[in-house]
C-alpha cells in the first residue's frame, strides 16, 4: 500500500535546509489532497513578509504531461513520490524535482527539492509537520 500524503502540513523552518531563493521562506503551509493516482497540492509561504502561493495537480502514473514550455511527470519510486519538470524559456533551460516522503509514522513530510539551470541551481530539504 502506498503512502497517502493528504492533509495540512506546517513548515518546520528550523528542521528545513533551504538555500538561495528558498532561504527567504519564513513560514508556510501545504495542503495536499492525495487520492491515488490524483495528487493535488496548494502551497502558501511567507517570504520577506510577502505571500508566495502555488498550486498544482497531477497523476502519479509516470506519464509526461506537456504544458506551456514545460514537461512534467509524477511517479513512484518505492514509497517516495517523485515530481520532475523541465522548462525551456527563450533564454534558459532548467529542471526541477521534488521527492515526497513520509517520516515518523506519517507525522512528518520531507520534500527534497533540486533545481538545475537558468542560474538557479539549488538543493533544498523542506520539512513539514501535521
Amino acid at each position: 500500500m502506498r503512502p497517502d500524503f493528504s492533509g495540512e502540513w506546517i513548515m518546520n523552518r528550523q528542521a528545513s535546509i533551504l538555500n538561495s531563493g528558498a532561504a527567504a521562506m519564513e513560514s508556510g503551509v501545504v495542503w495536499i489532497d492525495h487520492r491515488e493516482p490524483t495528487f493535488r497540492s496548494q502551497l502558501r509561504f511567507i517570504a520577506d513578509g510577502k505571500p508566495v502561493e502555488y498550486a498544482y495537480e497531477s497523476l502519479s502514473d509516470g506519464k509526461e504531461v506537456a504544458g506551456e514550455g514545460s514537461v512534467n511527470n509524477l511517479c513512484w519510486d518505492g514509497d517516495v513520490l517523485v515530481f520532475t519538470g523541465r522548462t525551456q524559456s527563450s533564454d534558459a533551460f532548467w529542471t526541477i524535482s521534488f521527492r515526497y516522503e513520509l517520516l515518523e509514522e506519517g507525522r512528518r513530510l520531507r520534500t527534497v527539492e533540486q533545481i538545475r539551470g537558468g542560474g538557479r541551481d539549488q538543493d533544498n530539504i523542506w520539512v513539514f509537520e501535521r
